[in-house]
């Protein structure tokens, strides 16, 4: 199904995110919750936050022509309550470059500096590669490069 965007409510705007979410097995789900709270303390060290909890991990697909726009996770402090994220993290499940063996083209993960949304400064292209995690705090603008061919496959969640 459609990802959905939080704009006065959930919605699908594909003109800003062309995501799918996926729907996996309960173990796999298991699995993927237990590897995040296997890496929370470590998180909440590195980052200097206390982070208790995590959302539970989404898992998403991006097919070709897929995307996310410059956002942030966690945006206005008005929503801070509803959307607590402190650290978000991105598991890639695919390669670039081996779209032939399910990996994809395209897709890089891009983080902006901490003043620069969508800005030509300061920027860093984090490559999909299959078991790479990448956090950073929610407050980071960011986005995902659109995928030019074969599939991306990515675990996220975000730790409060």
């Amino acid at each position: 199904m459609p990802a959905e965007i939080f704009r006065d409510g959930y919605i699908v705007d594909e003109h800003v995110r062309r995501t799918l979410d996926i729907e996996v097995g309960e173990t796999t789900v298991r699995e993927a919750a237990r590897m995040m709270q296997n890496i929370r303390h470590d998180l909440a060290v590195f980052s200097g936050c206390a982070l208790t909890r995590t959302e539970g991990p989404g898992f998403l697909r991006y097919l070709s022509g897929g995307f996310y726009r410059v956002h942030r996770d966690r945006g206005n402090d008005d929503l801070a309550g509803q959307f607590p994220r402190q650290i978000s993290v991105v598991m890639f499940l695919t390669t670039a470059g081996g779209f032939a063996n399910g990996g994809c083209q395209g897709g890089a993960l891009r983080l902006y500096g901490p003043d620069d949304c969508g800005g030509p400064d300061v920027r860093l292209d984090i490559l999909p590669v299959a078991g790479t995690l990448v956090a950073f705090p929610s407050t980071l603008c960011h986005e995902v490069l659109p995928v030019t061919a074969g599939v991306r496959d990515v675990i996220v969640d975000w730790f409060c």
